[in-house]
């Protein structure tokens, strides 16, 4: 039992060697022009190891973005847990969580590097909208369904209005950052864009506001 949990251990460190190996020269020549033999000779091993763990150079770059994606969503999640919260608390600490793990240098590289990779690989661009974007938006209309059958919100379309709220919160900061115009806003910035969209959202879904 004792070998059994030890084989277990290195084969899941093995397998955390080759992935950060990975991950660092996609980032640095692309995915296309790193071969497995280049991965095998930043992480060490062997060539059959990495086949024999993802099958192929391709499906260790799947299972690479969802890892990634995962590791960055885990941290951006937030306890959607509203008693002791009012309505606009909730969604500026759901805010600061997003922003605060969404406009990263790491989200933006895992981003650049899925989008060059899409054209090629559809299934890539598609693993990465479902695993990273599509899953906030799924986590944030959860919440905003969850307000709404509480009464505190008026929404018709709970989908829809978490679009507008994560728009509202990273298109632009998000954008100026993968395109290299731009980085990390400042704390100042993200706490007053924050709060507008906050204002903006309570104002079209806010049930005070409707008659």
């Amino acid at each position: 039992m004792k070998s059994k949990k030890s084989g277990t251990t290195h084969g899941a460190r093995r397998r955390e060697v080759i992935m950060e190996a990975a991950w660092e020269l996609f980032l640095e020549k692309g995915y296309e022009a790193v071969s497995v033999d280049e991965i095998i000779r930043k992480s060490g091993g062997s060539k059959s190891t990495v086949y024999d763990l993802f099958g192929s150079k391709e499906g260790l770059f799947l299972e690479l973005v969802t890892s990634v994606n995962e590791s960055i969503m885990n941290e951006a999640t937030m306890p959607l847990e509203t008693s002791g919260y009012t309505t606009r608390e909730a969604l500026t600490r759901l805010a600061a969580a997003l922003t605060g793990q969404i406009l990263t240098d790491k989200a933006i590289e895992i981003y650049r590097l899925s989008v060059s990779e899409a054209k090629r690989f559809p299934r890539i661009g598609q693993l990465f909208f479902d695993s990273g974007p599509g899953q906030t938006q799924r986590n944030v209309a959860g919440y905003i369904e969850k307000e709404a059958a509480a009464g505190r919100l008026k929404v018709k379309d709970a989908r829809r209005a978490a679009e507008f709220f994560i728009g509202m919160l990273l298109i632009n900061d998000h954008l100026a950052m993968s395109l290299g115009a731009a980085g990390v806003p400042s704390k100042a910035k993200t706490n007053g864009i924050i709060k507008e969209a906050v204002d903006v959202f309570l104002a079209a879904y806010g049930v005070q506001n409707r008659g």
